[in-house]
């Protein structure tokens, strides 16, 4: 099985590696660091040999980033849920590479932990991060007030003009200190699988195919074990050959 994933991914090696790699993504601190550094671009360095496919790194907002990669303006992009990948058109790598948990974000004197349910939360008003459709994510269909940040979200709580925000758990660590003085409350939804997203485009799917081969590979090696120990801030998947 190993022989045959390396013959094909050197077959795949040999129609992708024409030109570099453009990766298109909004900017994460941590995972996505403007400087090229972070988890993310760690793991498409892994996947994807520097000496076969040099990767050229674009950030943008993030819906206009997916816009790209389905566009074929860019290659490969972060974040996708399945959600995102169905409503953006894209290809996605096959196994997950980390997990979103979503947390909601509340007024305790306006609703009850009980009421956040994903029965009760499509009657709610709710608010998140432009192209973070986290009820979308969550399985639901719901209007949203796209908030600017999460400090944006905050004054929007306050005022009434939302009932809850949602977002994930990374996001808020920057704002927790306005949150306790807001008098707000958190509470866990749910662990959402995203995946690597792809142009749906002969050479996107190229490259996706390339991506999960390379990836069952270093998994089969122990490289892949290995980059998740390096990189503790990832929820590691659990995949199943």
């Amino acid at each position: 099985m190993k022989l045959l994933c390396s013959v094909m991914l050197l077959c795949l090696s040999s129609f992708l590696a024409a030109r570099p790699v453009i990766i298109e993504t909004s900017l994460w601190p941590g995972f996505t660091n403007a400087d090229g550094s972070g988890a993310y671009f760690a793991l498409a360095r892994l996947v994807l040999p520097q000496d076969q496919y040099p990767l050229v790194i674009k950030p943008n907002d993030l819906g206009r980033a997916w816009l790209a990669v389905k566009r074929g303006q860019a290659d490969l992009t972060f974040g996708l849920t399945h959600a995102d990948i169905h409503s953006f058109g894209l290809e996605s790598s096959t196994l997950a590479y980390d997990t979103d948990t979503i947390i909601a974000v509340y007024r305790p004197d306006r609703l009850a932990r009980t009421d956040l349910t994903l029965a009760r939360l499509p009657t709610l008003q709710l608010g998140w991060e432009k192209a973070y459709n986290y009820a979308a994510a969550l399985g639901f269909e719901a209007q949203g007030f796209e908030v600017q940040n999460p400090a944006h979200a905050i004054q929007l709580l306050q005022a009434g003009r939302i009932e809850v925000y949602l977002a994930e758990s990374g996001d808020l660590t920057a704002v927790e200190k306005q949150l306790r003085g807001a008098g707000l409350h958190q509470q866990w939804l749910a662990e959402v699988p995203v995946y690597a997203g792809f142009s749906p485009t002969e050479q996107g799917r190229q490259l996706k195919t390339y991506w999960d081969q390379r990836v069952k590979l270093l998994w089969q090696n122990g490289q892949m074990q290995a980059f998740y120990q390096r990189h503790p801030a990832l929820q590691r998947p659990d995949p199943v050959f």
